[in-house]
């Protein structure tokens, strides 16, 4: 199954990932374990000193002594080799004929001579063929030995001759550089040249090293797309490339997860070493575990996160471990002491034995990484809160280790909070979506609590909330689905009555939408109905249906638009298959939509696009009315802006 898809931006991916490198500890902890294993003291020498133990304790008697038996080893008794039979003296056993083999040979002719009394005419008639056979055969062989001895060139002298490499002349035709250049060869060349089995392997180690390169180099035509699958058991992340030249699709690496992934959101700075700013290609992973994981794309081989968010308090048990293996190899060389044996049969506990501080207590069903304030991750939970963590910023907890605290915790929902989405140029506000059946908008500036509502604007829904999004090229405009199979689109600048509202999926519901970035008004939603629908937002009074397809990989639950490119989308579902599609050839799509693009790749602005209001100056004054008034000055920008729209008419 596929729960997750999401794009990576065209440059964001290094062009050469990386192999995991070991840390300092890591390779003293793998080296230890190493040492033990090839000791092999872990298993089977414990097991023996167990044993030996227990006979000790238990008092067993060693029945077996008399028949020599040391140490536990059979001494087996040694046999005269004269006292067996002919046939079974292996070592005086000889090709050559000898009496016992006339013996069987008499003895096979007469067998023969009997069977045949009837036929004796015939076998002197045979015994003279044989005999004119015989001869033939005798005469062939002596040709044969002729010729072989005619064959033998040993005694024929060697007459080639050996020919230096011209160096000079070489030079002179312009090959290897001219005389006395940096550029000319060299006696360590004609050495590197004449020594084939030194410049042979350096030469393939270097091809190797081109070819491994070649394979995992990401070029400017490859589309990168992740997804988050659960195949059975084994959950994973993968990511994978889409070469819009050729069109082929291929799974580049990928990156075991722990549990069962829900949603995915990418960002490109986290916390690095000594609480520095660490950039680059991350993604952060939800699951039904309470942390959040997030890891680099760019590391193939990674064996753990980056930085983990809450989740479970772990911390002391890889000393824990380490020391338990130690204690094991200490009571691996000593006999028969029952109390370090039964330290070895401990078991590994947290020291908590709970969750980090602030964590959520559990499932992870929505994640936004916030594209202004890029160290800021939203996360929902099934435990009906949303916290917001500075994935820069990291706390010393003294014994507790580093890890990262939440900035805030939101409860302004009463059940589970499916989704979230931060606004594209307003970094302080959130959009939240749960299965109370609302929707909500939030100051994220103000830790908020239910009691706090002069900070959060809410509109009910008929059904549970879904998947929700901001229309890229009209930033007023919040639009959600829900369970029901109905899209609504609120202007939050009023956020009271929806802009117009749909039924997109008449079975199943919708289960994600998504607006194309590059592409003004083009709206996807796909559903569980195995099918994607695409619809032009800017129809009035409702978005008009382009058509649907059917992806054949199942029920869908996620889709995705290529944000490098306007005619690329990605989806998943049931069917544990990526679907892409490719929207350039579809005719009727390019004649509604591809007037919409401009040739350099910037979109025409929308008819609803104009200056909106700065929410963060707006909210900087930290009251509890700061969304109201911030709401309420998008309203007036629009009055406005109807009336410039009205003076451009009349000219």
């Amino acid at each position: 199954m596929i729960a997750a898809v999401t794009w990576i931006p065209r440059g964001v991916a290094a062009s050469t990932p990386t192999k995991y490198e070991y840390s300092k500890a890591e390779q003293e902890f793998l080296e230890r374990v190493a040492h033990a294993d090839g000791n092999g003291q872990l298993d089977g020498a414990a097991e023996e000193e167990h044993d030996g133990a227990d006979d000790e304790e238990g008092e067993w008697e060693d029945v077996d002594q008399d028949n020599g038996e040391e140490d536990g080893e059979i001494v087996l008794p040694k046999v005269d080799l004269a006292s067996l039979p002919a046939d079974l003296r292996m070592d005086e056993y000889s090709d050559d004929d000898g009496e016992d083999g006339k013996d069987v040979g008499k003895m096979l002719v007469g067998k023969d001579a009997e069977m045949n009394v009837d036929g004796d005419d015939e076998e002197h008639q045979d015994d003279a063929v044989t005999d004119t056979d015989r001869q033939d055969k005798g005469d062939r062989d002596h040709d044969s030995d002729s010729d072989v001895d005619d064959d033998d060139l040993s005694d024929i002298p060697d007459t080639r001759e050996y020919m230096p490499l011209d160096v000079q002349g070489l030079q002179s035709l312009g090959i290897g550089g001219s005389n006395g250049g940096n550029d000319a060869y060299t006696f360590e060349d004609l050495k590197n040249m004449t020594d084939n089995d030194v410049y042979d392997e350096d030469l393939e180690e270097d091809e190797e090293d081109e070819d491994y390169l070649d394979d995992v180099r990401i070029r400017y035509g490859d589309a990168l797309v992740v997804v988050a699958k659960t195949e059975e058991d084994f959950a994973s992340l993968e990511i994978n490339i889409f070469d819009t030249e050729a069109s082929n699709l291929y799974v580049h690496h990928d990156i075991p997860l722990p549990s069962f992934p829900l949603c995915l959101a990418l960002g490109n700075v986290i916390s690095g070493p000594s609480n520095s700013t660490t950039t680059g290609n991350f993604c952060a992973v939800g699951s039904f575990e309470t942390g959040i994981e997030i890891w680099n794309l760019d590391v193939m081989n990674a064996l753990e996160p980056s930085l983990v968010l809450g989740g479970m308090d772990t911390r002391g048990l890889e000393e824990n471990w380490m020391r338990m293996q130690a204690n094991s190899l200490a009571d691996n060389s000593h006999t028969g002491s029952q109390k370090k044996k039964k330290k070895k049969k401990g078991k590994l506990t947290s020291a908590s034995n709970g969750l980090r501080e602030g964590s959520h207590t559990d499932a992870v069903m929505g994640l936004s990484w916030n594209t202004i304030h890029r160290q800021v991750l939203a996360s929902g939970s099934a435990d009906g809160t949303v916290k917001l963590w500075d994935v820069t910023h990291t706390t010393s907890g003294g014994d507790a280790g580093d890890y990262v605290r939440p900035s805030a915790t939101l409860t302004h929902h009463s059940d589970k909070v499916q989704s979230l989405a931060w606004h594209p140029s307003e970094g302080t506000l959130l959009a939240t979506g749960g299965y109370d059946r609302k929707v909500c908008l939030v100051d994220a500036r103000s830790a908020v609590t239910s009691a706090n509502a002069g900070s959060v604007k809410k509109v009910k829904l008929l059904a549970d909330c879904e998947a929700m999004a901001w229309d890229p090229h009209s930033q007023h405009y919040l639009t959600v689905a829900s369970e029901d199979g109905v899209v609504q689109c609120w202007d939050v600048r009023k956020f009271d009555d929806p802009v117009w509202s749909m039924v997109a999926h008449e079975y199943g519901g919708v289960s994600d939408i998504c607006y194309n970035p590059q592409v003004p008004g083009m709206l996807l939603t796909c559903s569980i109905d195995k099918t994607v629908a695409l619809w032009d937002t800017q129809h009035a009074p409702t978005p008009q249906s382009c058509g649907t397809k059917d992806m054949n990989v199942g029920k869908l639950y996620s889709v995705s638009c290529y944000p490098s490119s306007p005619w690329l989308m990605a989806c998943g579902g049931s069917g544990n298959e990526l679907a892409i599609w490719d929207m350039e050839e579809e005719d009727a799509i390019q004649n509604r939509f591809a007037p919409r693009v401009s040739l350099d790749g910037a979109v025409p602005s929308s008819k609803n696009d104009g200056i909106e209001p700065d929410f963060e100056a707006i909210m900087a004054s930290g009251d509890n009315d700061a969304t109201a008034k911030a709401l309420e000055g998008m309203n007036k920008s629009k009055k406005k802006k109807g009336k410039k729209k009205k003076v451009h008419k009349r000219s």
